[in-house]
């Protein structure tokens, strides 16, 4: 038998203040503690997170309910979130980046696709969303048993579902096939988790998936008001209707993910940024753009999404990357006129003795002092233009999936003229622009998967480990392995094919 794996889930408590219908978010630094036990002989539902505490005890009442809404949000910062590996690892894992000569291999089993049940990263992942699933799920098995402020326990609830939906909608996409109509009613997915005493739960399909997701996030439109405030850093129904769009662009439901990137397009909430806004989005975690950022205080932050790519303790050393950015990728832009090229990269002195270009998204908040600590931004509007482009192109209506690319350019590019493309040429030309857009945000790998499309590295100076490794857009390892832990300790479950 293997060890014990503990899994500790550091979940800091905020606290809320409601007044004058305005909520304001603010971190304590004590901390709410979700332990799972992931054990051999045991699967990560087997154990109750909670067993310490009778059930109908967890949630009492309106201030339960927001504390554990707290640990959904903390869950977010970890690195197995999108504190690291939703907003980087997986765009790492693709041709977009190699790891430099000395790299100090982190997620260098990833990059690598050296990926099995065991692999570290495999497990985090699993482990981190289904517990912060089982914070929603206490809230929304528990809060109609409590009484309070009606409009308030709806906000939680739509916030809960909005998460939960989230969640398992991360979970899907790594561990089971991309979704396609045609197979997703038998391809496996994973289990869609609503009822925390379930202990051995087995696969939903991909479409049951899909299906749940959709349907908690009509629920939590409903639930949640329409924004009276700004409000970024927590799930708003601006949010959910993101979601959704990205969600039907995945199902090829063109017309629904061009209504809700529309909703968002059109807000008076939101607006592309351009030229310093742009920069400064990017360094300060703010701006007019940004529909959900994961919320980090200078007492109250998650992982640094930008350490590998300079990998130094301060900003006095020179940077010793692990991964630098594919020659294809830099070139992709106007130096001169591209905003994202000055935002995204920079050209410098490296500790290994090369000067480079090396990625600089996320470039240090300076209100922070660990190196490439920056807020993950894990939804943006330019990510809704992009969304409506592509379903317009393939709903053939290209006049319009051209505004929405030259609406979004003509705030990157100084001077840009439009564009002209039509057909298979302006499908290619929107995949393009997604990867100058949105790479190192964890879209690259996901778009890859659900386009079937694989990729090959083109080994470049001053690079190494699987610099000229090729992934076919059929290799079984685009589904994520089930892990260990949970093989073990539930007979329900099973293992994606080839692992």
């Amino acid at each position: 038998m293997i060890s014990s794996l503990l899994v500790i889930v550091d979940h800091l408590i905020m606290k809320e203040k409601i007044k004058d219908m305005h909520r304001k978010i603010k971190y304590y630094t004590s901390s709410l503690l979700l332990i799972v036990a992931l054990v051999s002989c045991e699967s990560f539902f087997e154990k109750d997170p909670y067993d310490s505490t009778k059930k109908e005890d967890i949630i009492t009442n309106e201030k339960d309910a927001q504390t554990l809404l707290y640990g959904m949000y903390a869950g977010f910062k970890s690195s197995a979130s999108y504190g690291t590996y939703l907003t980087v690892l997986t765009d790492i894992m693709t041709d977009a980046s190699l790891a430099s000569a000395g790299f100090t291999n982190q997620m260098g089993d990833l990059y690598a696709w050296k990926i099995n049940p065991g692999t570290s990263e495999v497990g985090a992942v699993w482990s981190n969303h289904y517990a912060s699933i089982y914070n929603t799920n206490y809230i929304l098995n528990g809060i109609d048993e409590i009484e309070g402020d009606v409009d308030n326990i709806n906000r939680l609830k739509g916030e809960a579902l909005a998460g939960r939906a989230l969640l398992h909608y991360n979970l899907v996409r790594l561990y089971g096939k991309a979704y396609n109509a045609t197979t997703s009613a038998t391809d496996l997915g994973v289990p869609y988790i609503t009822n925390n005493d379930i202990t051995s739960p087995s696969r939903h399909t991909v479409a049951e998936v899909y299906k749940y997701i959709v349907d908690d996030l009509e629920d939590a439109e409903v639930l949640l008001q329409d924004n009276m405030y700004y409000d970024n850093m927590v799930f708003t129904k601006d949010f959910v209707k993101g979601l959704m769009a990205r969600v039907l662009l995945d199902m090829k439901n063109y017309d629904g993910a061009i209504a809700y990137a529309t909703q968002l397009i059109e807000s008076p909430s939101y607006a592309l940024s351009e030229g310093l806004g742009f920069i400064n989005m990017w360094l300060h975690d703010s701006g007019s753009e940004i529909i959900w950022r994961v919320g980090y205080s200078p007492t109250d932050y998650g992982a640094a999404p930008g350490y590998n790519f300079y990998n130094r303790n301060n900003s006095n050393t020179l940077p010793l990357p692990d991964y630098i950015p594919a020659e294809w990728w830099v070139n992709s832009f106007n130096p001169s006129l591209d905003v994202r090229y000055t935002s995204y990269l920079t050209y410098t002195q490296t500790g290994f003795g090369w000067t480079g270009h090396l990625i600089r998204k996320y470039p240090t908040n300076p209100a922070y002092t660990s190196q490439g600590l920056n807020m993950p931004k894990p939804m943006r509007l330019a990510e809704m233009y992009l969304i409506r482009a592509e379903a317009h192109a393939y709903n053939n209506t290209d006049d319009l999936a051209r505004d929405d690319i030259n609406e979004l350019l003509s705030k990157r590019i100084i001077d840009f003229t439009g564009i002209s493309l039509s057909g298979d040429d302006l499908k290619e030309y929107i995949a393009d622009e997604r990867k100058r857009e949105l790479m190192f945000e964890g879209f690259y790998w996901f778009d890859l998967k659900r386009m079937g499309k694989g990729f090959e590295r083109v080994p470049q100076a001053n690079t190494s480990t699987a610099n000229d490794l090729q992934i076919a857009a059929d290799d079984y390892r685009w589904q994520w392995p089930i892990p260990t832990s949970e093989l073990n300790g539930n007979e329900n479950i099973e293992q994606n094919a080839g692992y």
